[in-house]
């Protein structure tokens, strides 16, 4: 059982497949905050590139992890976003992770929490990328969430994509 963290390509995200009308409530709210509308993703992501990893690890060390670093934010996102922004945007729409509201943080804001976190436990640079690669690669569930929440913003980043669950 668990759920997965994936990158959105931009048939997705143009056809609203795995956000369900997230797009409008966060393009409103990026422009309460002077912002533009996000485009969504501008390309696809080859598949050899592409992120998918299975969440379901037990949480509690990674939960103890966040409150040290003062990362909360980390636990209470279900959508990344390669835009610049302080704080969650809270978004009254469900997804996989919570039926009644999606919370969104900044990929940029995603990778500058996970850092300090990444640091403490020693985090390698050199990490097993493409799909499922850390689930399969990394036993440990704490060293496994700070790999997955530092490479899902590193790829939202480098790909310009959206990330979510499903």
């Amino acid at each position: 059982m668990g759920i997965y963290l994936v990158d959105i390509g931009p048939d997705s995200w143009a056809k609203d497949e795995i956000t369900f009308g997230i797009r409008s409530l966060l393009d409103r709210a990026l422009a309460e905050r002077g912002f533009g509308p996000y485009p969504g993703p501008l390309r696809e992501v080859p598949p050899a590139e592409s992120f998918e990893e299975k969440i379901s690890p037990e949480l509690d060390g990674f939960s103890e992890l966040c409150a040290r670093n003062g990362a909360e934010d980390v636990l209470d996102a279900a959508l990344f976003v390669p835009v610049p922004f302080d704080g969650l945007i809270k978004l009254p729409v469900g997804n996989a992770y919570d039926e009644q509201e999606t919370r969104v943080v900044s990929s940029h804001r995603l990778r500058d929490l996970v850092a300090p976190m990444a640091a403490e436990i020693g985090l390698s640079a050199d990490l097993p990328s493409g799909p499922l690669a850390l689930s399969t690669g990394i036993e440990d569930p704490v060293t496994f969430y700070v790999a997955v929440y530092r490479q899902a913003a590193e790829h939202s980043l480098r790909h310009g994509c959206p990330m979510s669950y499903i």
